[in-house]
């Protein structure tokens, strides 16, 4: 598939940007057309579905590289966990490797490489989570996709390879999708083993969805190739264990469950500051929620500090409830995009698409939508500053960066933040690192020494004139 830069010209994109869906705090959404079906879009499952789900992240951003890497952690499902980080690893390794080496992209750009996630299935003996990987190398980019899947009862992980009956399972699925490619594809791609078949899910019908990476079966001019098989044509190919998962991929999962607040009632929300007479300095936590989220809150409020926390869609529909935690003990939640792509590479709709539906996750969670928008990468141009302005945001980023992502060392990171701050600074850090949450008390212990106060980013630009879609980035 190949994936140029997309420039919109301004008038095009205010043209695009007044058919786009509008939303409300107080109400839905509102569509407009017909929507159209997709029978190879996979069912997917709202991850509160799995009691204690967290997100583990990683990160990256410098001159060379930006990366961007999710899945899910489902308790008690280690060897889960140690497969699809294995996954991870198996993609951003030779990434790493090919962006070091490489000499710098003709439009001037930066490599990026991305990862996101979704449930598949949700049981309470069987989970499938589906990544779907997306890299940008300058004159083109891809999509690979892969579905694994989690065996309670035997406590094993499992390639979708594992959903079909042996060696006579995949020869009839081969001949199957083969047919049902047709002339999209290479007959000679779609082989019987493991390798050839990555992801298999199921839809909404119950139709078996058999995905495949770009450029593996077919031209990159396919774009994204997927077929379906209705279930009396795979029902015969499946293994034992993958009837197991099509009956979970195929059930309604448990009602999704609620936290109630564990913070706010241990102490009393600070009180407001007037940052034009107090010494005020936003910590900003982007990336969650995740496994640290917690801890970081408590941190946080026996310290008596807020902070703004800019989370990602696909990570914060998890866990609901650990929003409003966060919101209760007086601290401020902003949107980071639903899947941290480089918004200045996607057209005006996908960048609409991206911002909205975080702005639903929250707004479900909080019964509000926030007002701040954070840019993955702090990359934005004029049709991302379109979008925000068309959705009431102000695009935040930040006067203090220590790289904390690349540190392991939390004295290091709280030393490089305590050595730069200055009043009225935004400072950027990233909750999915063990090393960052034990950088955080020692911040606020020495900066509070030196009479700073902790506020949120709509209080440090309270006063300001900050036009909407605009841009704020502390000092």
């Amino acid at each position: 598939m190949i994936v140029p830069r997309v420039r919109v010209a301004a008038a095009a994109s205010a043209a695009l940007l007044a058919a786009l869906p509008l939303a409300s705090c107080a109400g839905e959404v509102e569509r407009r057309g017909r929507r159209i079906s997709d029978d190879t879009a996979v069912r997917s499952v709202d991850p509160t579905a799995v009691a204690g789900l967290t997100a583990q992240t990683r990160f990256e951003q410098d001159t060379t590289r930006r990366v961007y890497a999710a899945y899910p952690r489902v308790p008690g499902a280690n060897a889960l966990t140690k497969r699809l980080a294995a996954v991870v690893e198996e993609q951003v390794r030779p990434f790493t490797a090919l962006t070091t080496s490489a000499p710098p992209l003709a439009d001037g750009g930066v490599p990026e490489l991305n990862v996101q996630w979704s449930l598949t299935a949700a049981s309470r003996q069987v989970v499938g989570v589906r990544l779907v990987t997306w890299q940008y190398l300058g004159v083109s980019g891809g999509e690979a996709r892969q579905t694994l899947w989690y065996d309670g009862a035997t406590r094993t992980a499992h390639t979708s390879a594992d959903l079909i009956d042996g060696r006579a399972g995949l020869t009839a699925l081969a001949e199957r999708v083969r047919d049902r490619l047709g002339s999209r594809a290479n007959p000679a791609q779609v082989r019987a083993d493991e390798a050839t078949f990555p992801s298999l899910a199921f839809n909404e019908a119950g139709d078996m969805v058999v995905e495949f990476g770009d450029y593996t079966v077919a031209p990159g001019s396919a774009g994204r190739v997927a077929v379906t098989l209705p279930r009396s044509v795979y029902d015969p190919m499946l293994s034992p264990f993958g009837r197991r998962a099509r009956d979970a991929a195929l059930a309604t999962p448990a009602r999704p469950t609620t936290t109630a607040p564990e913070l706010a009632a241990a102490r009393p929300v600070p009180g407001p500051v007037d940052c034009s007479h107090a010494k005020c300095i936003a910590l900003t936590f982007d990336d969650g929620p995740g496994r640290y989220t917690r801890e970081l809150l408590r941190t946080l409020a026996a310290r008596r500090a807020r902070a703004t926390f800019f989370v990602v869609g696909d990570n914060a529909a998890a866990d609901p409830g650990l929003l409003r935690d966060a919101a209760a003990a007086g601290n401020e939640l902003g949107n980071h995009t639903q899947a941290h792509r480089d918004l200045t590479r996607l057209p005006t709709m996908q960048i609409n698409s991206d911002v909205q539906r975080t702005q639903d996750v929250l707004r479900t969670a909080l019964g509000r939508c926030p007002t701040l928008l954070r840019p993955p990468y702090g990359a934005t141009n004029t049709t991302v500053s379109s979008v925000a302005k068309s959705l009431d945001l102000v695009q935040v980023l930040w006067s203090i960066d220590p790289g904390d992502w690349r540190m392991r060392d939390p004295e290091r990171i709280a030393s490089r933040v305590v050595e730069r701050a200055r009043p009225g600074a935004v400072v950027v850090l990233h909750e999915s690192r063990k090393p960052t949450i034990g950088a955080v008390p020692r911040i606020l212990d020495r900066l509070a020494r030196q009479g700073y106060s902790f506020v949120t980013v709509s209080e440090l630009m309270a006063g300001r004139e900050i036009p909407i879609g605009g841009h704020f980035s502390g000092m």
